[in-house]
């Protein structure tokens, strides 16, 4: 079976949807299946690949791509490589790893507040904000996808029940994203030394500004104060810093900025309850899953995919309500024992999250698909 995979952003970009695409890429190899990826990441990888990467390709390569293949799987919901794939009949695969499929943004979030997650209610929001012009012509763009989606695509995947249900459609599995966790398990440690952190972007949707709001009340209110290490960066991070040092925080918070590989992991393993306080709806949250793999108590945002994949080893809090983030973030700080048996629950869930377990079903049914033996 030779199967295209078309990542929008690959390696060596850094990201939930190159970190997936990678490992489906990896475990396909590992069973036996012919992989190329198309790309429209330019920068080419530090390391050779054991597999072809075509970056940017001319439309005489796509065309050639798409021959090739028995079978494309697209991580999103892109447009990318049409019309050849439709024209040529070959069956392909929409990966909904977003909202590309229900809103003119594709994300449901836009300059620090939610959108509609539905297509008119997403064209009347992008009218009134940006004109009517510009929301006809990405509005007829939406509205293709949404075609395709419903009647083109050979199968669309749901990474999780809450994007099943979110955006339901025809011929639709559920699938979760097969995140590479195992080298999270070296972050499993006693010992820490912040009490709180946090792992991702720092970007406004990812809510960090709510746990620093949040951070502060338990300042205030803890027996002994806490310290809170933030691991990432991104476009809010002079709002974030600024925000710290308005509530006097500096000396109680570190950024260490965008880490990986094993420094990645070293700074993880020095962190205690992790908090992932998301005001988007996150379509799954890879990042919960890679804690619980380390073994870490969490407290994640209630709406979304996050809550999903924590199950009942973390505990919850609306989205963007700091006052009951900090009451949680105090309950988990003042108990040994809850920490103790989240802990143990995040090492057992975990193991629901190995990414073999997804690949296998990716590749049953890209073999359904492809009539591949």
């Amino acid at each position: 079976m030779k199967v295209l995979l078309y990542s929008h952003a690959f390696d060596p970009s850094i990201g939930g949807v190159e970190t997936v695409s990678r490992a489906l890429v990896d475990g396909l190899l590992a069973r036996g299946v012919e992989c190329k990826v198309v790309t429209h990441t330019a920068e080419a990888s530090a390391q050779p690949l054991p597999f072809e990467v075509v970056r940017r390709p001319a439309r005489p390569r796509i065309q050639e791509l798409v021959r090739w293949a028995d079978v494309v799987l697209f991580n999103g919901a892109s447009l990318a490589l049409q019309p050849w794939v439709i024209l040529s009949r070959k069956p392909f695969i929409w990966v909904h790893v977003g909202y590309q499929a229900c809103c003119l943004d594709g994300a449901g979030w836009l300059d620090g507040a939610p959108t509609p997650l539905e297509p008119f209610a997403s064209i009347a929001f992008h009218a009134r904000r940006s004109g009517p012009a510009d929301a006809l012509k990405n509005g007829v763009k939406l509205l293709v996808r949404r075609a395709i989606a419903k009647y083109g695509v050979t199968r669309n995947v749901a990474i999780t029940q809450w994007m099943n249900t979110t955006l339901p459609l025809p011929r639709q599995v559920q699938i979760y994203n097969p995140f590479p966790i195992e080298r999270f398990h070296a972050a499993d440690r006693a010992d820490p030394d912040y009490e709180f952190f946090y792992m991702g972007r720092l970007v406004d949707e990812k809510g960090v500004a709510t746990l620093i709001r949040a951070f502060a009340k338990v300042r205030e209110r803890a027996a002994r104060p806490p310290r809170l290490l933030l691991i990432g960066d991104g476009t809010a991070r002079h709002e974030i810093e600024a925000l710290v040092g308005s509530l006097g925080l500096k000396q109680s918070v570190d950024f260490v900025g965008t880490q990986s590989g094993q420094g990645l992991v070293d700074w993880v393993a020095r962190g205690m309850i992790g908090v992932i306080p998301s005001i988007w709806y996150e379509p799954m949250g890879g990042v919960a899953v890679e804690l619980m793999a380390a073994g870490k108590s969490l407290i994640v945002s209630a709406k979304g995919g996050l809550a999903e994949c924590v199950g009942d080893a973390g505990l919850t809090f609306p989205n963007g309500d700091d006052e009951a983030l900090a009451v949680q973030m105090l309950k988990v700080l003042d108990d040994p024992a809850l920490r103790s048996e989240q802990q143990r629950r995040a090492r057992e869930r975990a193991k629901l999250f190995v990414p073999a377990r997804f690949v296998g079903q990716y590749h049953e049914l890209l073999k359904e698909v492809s009539k591949s033996p």
